[in-house]
């Protein structure tokens, strides 16, 4: 799992959080569904700057400082800035905030264990193909 599994995570999870925020508008509360949205925008924004940094941090080559610096000043003033903000505002509702907020987690979580089921069962096949080869040989 590399910085693509990250990338495909930070997609997955604003498709699902667009979805929700439709079914979720729909059957309950507007306010409710952007909150969702919104929580899960806050984060996935916070996971893309913080995989940048990272991968600026610590990639092959030199760390271009100046990169860093403007990703630690994007990051930690604006985005918790923006994030405070959002949960002091009385528009959304504090647990479709949270809900989205983690909703990128569940997200992870998901995409783990789907992982892990498929090498599961490539290894079964593997080793049933290795098994008739086996029988018939």
């Amino acid at each position: 799992m590399g910085i693509e599994f990250i990338h495909r995570v930070i997609k997955t999870s604003l498709v699902v959080s667009v979805i929700l925020f439709v079914c979720v508008t729909f059957y309950y509360d507007f306010k409710f569904g952007s909150g969702i949205l919104a929580g899960c925008g806050w984060s996935c924004l916070n996971l893309y700057f913080l995989t940048n940094l990272i991968k600026e941090a610590l990639g092959a080559q030199k760390p271009k400082n100046t990169k860093i610096a403007l990703i630690i000043l994007v990051k930690f003033p604006l985005l918790y800035l923006l994030g405070y903000f959002l949960l002091r505002t009385d528009y959304f509702p504090v647990l479709s905030l949270l809900s989205g907020f983690t909703l990128i987690f569940v997200v992870i979580f998901l995409k783990a264990l789907g992982r892990w089921i498929i090498s599961i069962s490539a290894e079964k096949q593997s080793s049933l193909g290795s098994l008739e080869k086996k029988s018939k040989g």
